[in-house]
């Protein structure tokens, strides 16, 4: 009993609370501190250069997309977007993949020179826009190819079973689907830009491009801005006020190379492997990675190995092209759709 009353009376000795309790808030302090604060918040930084929007680069966007969705320490994202569009499909998707991006943390996107057509729709994902006064942005509109007025004959050695088989649909319905890409376009630009809009749905179809000036008079681009303006609007829409930046491109590329480094293997733990500093060698150059003397390790799957051989496309981001529409392959024998500006040049 000696030993329990003399317990008692140094707990209940008010200096010794007194020191007690600052020490458990201390401690308390410093575990809500490491573990629900590890760190300072970040803003993640996802630079898009000039891009011409295709399924090989939509892929590399959407991998940045999806890390500053999955890594808790990132905040809010600023997106710094340069692109005429390109693919309706590929350019729908990122359009997509941004707001959902937008649905768990706030994404401010820059338009530099150019951001038009489908890059202008994956712009609609934000949660705020800023241009400069000189940047271009709009072209809401879609751009078709396909076979000529009067097609050739069938070659005689070709069967097919189907009067649209060959074609997949004949020109009135080629036509109607421009007109309903059309309309898919204009409803995404009108539901997201709501009240701020100044353009009828007639005037904002006519695919005009506009100048950063008029495109926030019109309601096409939130606000006036750059880099700076972004982060401060990153930081204030995720309510942080002291934060980092995170290059969401460097850090994907860095998880690529890891990965890539599990296949393709190395000499030494956490070396470089020959193949691989000559892969990306070339990759720098712009052009495009050569990976068919690679061999996928033991213990890789011919599909975590061929997605490796897509993400290689990081380097190839940027590549500047005067005239993108000879790059895009006209695929088998049906329409191709963009959601593309190509300029007065055609």
């Amino acid at each position: 009993m000696g030993l329990f009353s003399t317990i008692g009376d140094i707990l209940t000795n008010r200096y010794f609370a007194a020191v007690f309790l600052a020490a458990v808030g201390v401690a308390v302090g410093l575990v809500v501190f490491f573990y629900a604060f590890p760190g300072k918040p970040k803003i993640g930084v996802i630079d898009i250069p000039y891009t011409v929007i295709s399924e090989d680069s939509t892929f590399v966007i959407t991998e940045y997309l999806d890390y500053a969705r999955r890594e808790d320490s990132i905040k809010a994202v600023v997106i710094r977007l340069t692109s005429p569009g390109g693919g309706a499909a590929a350019s729908e998707r990122l359009y997509i993949e941004t707001r959902r991006l937008r649905e768990e943390k706030p994404v401010v996107l820059v338009m530099n020179g150019l951001v038009a057509s489908g890059g202008y729709m994956m712009s609609m994902g934000a949660s705020h826009t800023f241009a400069q006064t000189s940047s271009l942005v709009g072209s809401v509109g879609v751009v078709s190819f396909s076979d000529p007025l009067i097609p050739p004959l069938p070659d005689e050695s070709a069967l097919s079973t189907g009067p649209y088989k060959l074609a997949g649909f004949d020109r009135q319905e080629w036509f109607s689907t421009v007109e309903e890409l059309k309309e898919s376009f204009a409803h995404i630009v009108i539901s997201e830009r709501g009240d701020k809009l100044r353009l009828s749905k007639e005037e904002l179809t006519e695919a005009r491009i506009y100048s950063g000036l008029q495109g926030v008079k019109l309601g096409l681009v939130d606000e006036f801005g750059g880099d700076g303006d972004a982060f401060a609007k990153a930081a204030d829409l995720a309510g942080v006020s002291s934060y980092g930046l995170v290059d969401v491109n460097l850090e994907v590329f860095k998880k690529f190379f890891r990965e890539l480094q599990d296949i393709v293997g190395s000499s030494e733990r956490g070396a470089m492997s020959p193949e691989v500093v000559a892969m990306f060698g070339r990759n720098y150059t712009g052009e495009a990675p050569d990976l068919q003397n690679l061999q996928a390790g033991p213990d890789s799957s011919m599909e975590s190995f061929t997605l490796l051989q897509r993400l290689a496309m990081y380097g190839r981001l940027g590549v500047d092209q005067v005239d993108p529409l000879p790059d895009f392959p006209m695929e088998l024998n049906h329409p191709n759709f963009y959601y593309l500006y190509v300029g007065n040049g055609r």
